[in-house]
């Protein structure tokens, strides 16, 4: 059940790029204008979700360490938007998402089994081979290609700070899902986040039209997607976890197909076949042992 919140969430994410690009090309409005808005727009639903869950007890004491994690866990949130829309914006938007999506599983499968003491078992090793493998196939050639170029070292080099910030609060989450309901947590580090991105944002949105856009980023791909990724996080492993979000590209790109009319290519296609093998291999269950008692 945690796995399949968390391929919801991700799906969920995946709209997000095309909501952003829109507010790019028709409203003017920076990548750094839009991280912080999406990040300020989800933290009050997120405290209605957070509300609704605690019954109205939502602001008893997480105590120091809590607190503490939730810090990080915003930190890692406002790291993410900073050094991903940056990369973006200095390198190849594939090369961008190929490192900060497909390195971050790579990332938590390691700290898990080294930290966290998860299991690292064949099924799990084979699932984030498959994805990983899918995910920069969906991406494509020229994504793979540019990651050698030095005119790109920067915009790289923000991604894999990328892909370290969404690990982080991969691992941070699953530390705070064991010491507080999911979606206080949520609320908490989506606030922290968007205090620190303040100074990103451009009063007023420069349409009705990107407040719809915006509304819709923060609530969507942003508010219900974490939402469902924290309920998530409570019921699996971080390193699966990290796994189902490279739905999130896959995603991107069928919608891109449908909307704006660009195309997937063959390999792509056996890309995407991978990623959904990934997944087919962490949530198809063992066999069943043989009942061996006799009536």
């Amino acid at each position: 059940m945690g796995l399949w919140l968390i391929c919801l969430g991700a799906i969920a994410w995946g709209t997000a790029g095309l909501a952003a690009k829109l507010l790019i090309l028709h409203h003017g409005m920076t990548p750094l204008e839009i991280g912080a808005w999406r990040l300020l727009v989800a933290a009050p639903l997120l405290w209605m979700a957070a509300i609704w869950e605690s019954r109205g007890h939502v602001f008893v004491s997480a105590g120091r360490r809590g607190l503490v994690w939730i810090l990080l866990f915003g930190l890692a949130l406002a790291g993410y938007q900073l050094t991903y829309f940056n990369a973006v914006d200095r390198t190849l938007v594939s090369t961008a998402t190929l490192i900060a999506i497909c390195t971050a599983p790579l990332l938590v499968a390691a700290v898990s089994a080294l930290v966290l003491r998860e299991p690292l078992g064949a099924r799990t090793l084979l699932a984030l081979g498959l994805g990983v493998m899918g995910v920069a196939l969906v991406i494509g050639i020229s994504g793979l290609a540019t990651l050698t170029d030095s005119r790109y070292l920067g915009g790289n080099l923000l991604a894999l700070g990328a892909a370290t910030c969404y690990g982080g609060y991969t691992l941070i989450g699953k530390q705070l899902v064991r010491m507080l309901p999911p979606f206080r947590i949520a609320a908490a580090a989506f606030s922290t986040g968007a205090m620190m991105l303040l100074p990103f944002i451009a009063w007023p949105p420069p349409s009705w039209q990107a407040w719809g856009l915006l509304l819709y980023l923060g609530a969507v791909p942003t508010g219900l997607a974490y939402l469902l990724y924290m309920a998530g996080l409570k019921r699996t492993s971080a390193t699966h976890a990290s796994i189902a979000a490279l739905l999130e590209p896959l995603t991107a790109s069928l919608l891109a197909m449908g909307l704006l009319g660009e195309r997937l290519p063959l390999m792509g296609w056996l890309g995407a076949t991978l990623l959904l093998a990934s997944l087919a291999v962490m949530t198809v269950p063992k066999g069943n042992r043989v009942n061996r008692t006799e009536g």
